[in-house]
């Protein structure tokens, strides 16, 4: 049937070469692109499992690049340990060489100046190694900003500077301001040259940075022991200002050392912050003072760095003495590291007939000296023949970062004198961070003690860094690390030949870099481990993704020729179809 409206035939036609068209389409996408699903609509099911494994093998790609990371930064970190453990190997060589007795002072003098430069050494490679950021850290810990008390400033504007003072005469009262480092240098002349009274008063008006007295052996304390009238026995105000940079550093010096340097006779200090301490000392040593006799001390900190001593050390006083309880700390707070061969505490090193009320101790303690020992409030108590009351007391005051350094988490060794031990010392309304369990209340503690509601908080869990080795967000992907090393104290090492330094003493710190490099040898060994079961499942998941995904090309090119002949085919034909209407008009 011969129709002119209607062309059946090249209807038929055109729907067969759309069909060889699309599947040559196809075939091409197919064998251009290698992959068989391209398109959701290639096949729903497999296009959703090869998008989820897409995912996962990209982010495998990334967890082996960081297990690769992970272990240049732990061969990083064990290399430079490697070093600190050499030089402090050699360290205890010249301990040793020390402690024979047949060198003089010429070599004894040359040995001291090779272990000054080998501990600034150490402390250069722990400071300096990097990958990417500082490597060493020293451990994250609460801590605490401002004074415990606000302060409203007083106004000094109308009260005379020290400045204008000749620092020849003496004076015995009066009031003056403080402004300037020059002004507190003055002060410490004067103080030292026994020519500050009992009845003057002194006050800052700004803050102070002491970082030009951060050349030789730094700062000189305010007040000595030396000679009893060159005391600080005056008051001073902080007003609410920060004493900043404070250095000090001194093989020679014995007396009691400081911001101030001896406090008696009444000295009063109060609203004084300190902070950003490096203190390295042969003596009794704290931030705020070396040693305090019949003081009141209030709201006073001590907030960022160091302070190492051959003597007794606290965060803000070396030593606390007073008779019948006359002395007094009151809202004070130390956030320092504290390190001492003999006495170590957070708020001081050492104390007898003193209370210490409402003070808290954020501060990384350590003592060399197990004889010693290191406590959260003060390293020791001693109950002397003066003590005509009660002999210590330590009242509603708080102990953070607990660690296993401390020997007693309050106080470390209470040792009255022989006929005493009836006079307690007592701790009272004080409690302490139970995160680590490692430690009791008080450590060596010969004599009565007296424990009054003594309580626990909870401990804060600080998270640690750890590595993405896995593809979840999960505690099973991340294998957890600490990078944490406090070394601070190696700087007593300068010291060698003091009878507070000894082998012992070295081999503290070699036991504690040898446990670090074991730990990171382990940490190395989890990646290697992690890495490899990362490469593993990587290939598992490639292999399915090809499976699912990839084009068969000895089939798609089958297709495409079959499409291709389909294609040329059905054009022939659309041709002689399209030709029908052309006869039915001869038949005319």
């Amino acid at each position: 049937m011969l129709n002119i409206n209607t062309n059946l035939s090249s209807l038929v036609v055109q729907s067969n070469l759309k069909l060889s068209a699309n599947g040559l389409n196809v075939a091409i996408e197919r064998m251009t692109s290698g992959f068989r699903i391209n398109h959701a609509k290639d096949n729903a099911a497999n296009y959703a499992i090869n998008t989820n494994l897409s995912t996962k093998i990209s982010a495998y790609q990334v967890a082996e690049d960081n297990a690769i990371m992970g272990l240049d930064m732990v061969q990083t970190a064990n290399s430079s340990l490697s070093q600190v453990s050499d030089i402090l190997t050699r360290l205890r060589s010249l301990e040793m060489y020390v402690q024979n007795g047949t060198y003089g002072k010429g070599s004894l003098s040359a040995i001291k100046k090779e272990a000054s430069a080998l501990t600034a050494e150490i402390s250069r490679i722990l400071n300096n190694t990097e990958y990417g950021d500082k490597l060493f850290t020293t451990p994250a810990r609460e801590t605490q900003s401002g004074f415990v008390n606000e302060v409203v400033h007083r106004d000094t504007s109308a009260m005379t500077t020290l400045e204008s003072v000749d620092e020849t005469v003496k004076l015995t009262s009066g009031t003056y301001s403080i402004s300037s480092a020059k002004e507190l240098a003055k002060l410490a002349t004067m103080t030292n040259n026994a020519l500050v009274g009992t009845g003057v008063e002194f006050v800052l008006g700004a803050d102070i940075d002491l970082s030009e007295y951060s050349n030789g052996e730094g700062w000189v304390s305010i007040g000595s022991n030396l000679v009893l009238s060159a005391r600080f026995r005056a008051k001073f105000d902080g007003n609410g200002y920060v004493v900043s940079n404070l250095y000090m550093n001194s093989f020679n010096k014995k007396e009691c050392l400081g911001l101030f340097g001896f406090c008696g006779g009444g000295c009063e200090i109060k609203n004084l912050g300190i902070e950003d301490v490096d203190i390295t000392l042969n003596s009794t040593t704290g931030a705020l003072a070396g040693y305090v006799e019949n003081v009141t001390i209030s709201n006073c900190y001590v907030k960022r760095g160091k302070i190492n001593s051959c003597g007794n050390a606290g965060g803000l006083f070396g030593h606390l003495a007073g008779y019948n309880n006359t002395s007094l700390v009151t809202d004070c707070y130390s956030d320092v590291s504290v390190t001492s061969t003999q006495y170590a505490g957070g708020i001081s090193g050492h104390m007898g007939n003193t209370i210490i009320r409402n003070c808290s101790s954020y501060s990384i303690i350590k003592s060399l000296t197990k004889e010693w020992g290191a406590g959260g409030i003060t390293g020791g108590c001693y109950i002397s023949k003066n003590t005509m009351s009660r002999a210590c007391q330590i009242e509603n005051c708080q102990v953070f970062n607990v660690n296993e350094e401390l020997r007693g988490v309050i106080v470390a060794a209470l040792v009255p004198q022989e006929g005493f031990d009836l006079l307690p010392l007592t701790i009272n309304n004080c409690s302490y961070d139970s995160y680590y369990k490692g430690c009791a209340v008080g450590g060596e503690l010969y004599g009565a003690v007296v424990l009054n509601n003594i309580t626990t908080f909870a401990g804060q869990a600080l998270e640690s860094p750890s590595f993405q080795v896995g593809i979840n967000g999960n505690e099973s992907s991340k294998i957890g690390y600490s990078m944490d090393l406090l070394l601070d104290g190696v700087e007593l090492f300068g010291f060698l030949g003091e009878k507070q330094i000894g082998v012992k003493s070295i081999d503290y710190y070699l036991k504690k870099i040898a446990l670090k490099q074991t730990e990171l040898g382990a940490l190395e060994n989890r990646l290697m481990s992690a890495l490899e079961q990362i490469k593993v499942s990587y290939d598992n998941l490639v292999s399915t993704q090809s499976t699912i995904r990839d084009a068969d090309v000895a089939e798609e090119s089958s297709a495409y020729i079959r499409s291709q002949i389909l294609q040329q085919a059905s054009a022939t034909l659309l041709a002689a179809a399209n030709q029908s209407p052309s006869i039915a008009l001869q038949l005319l």
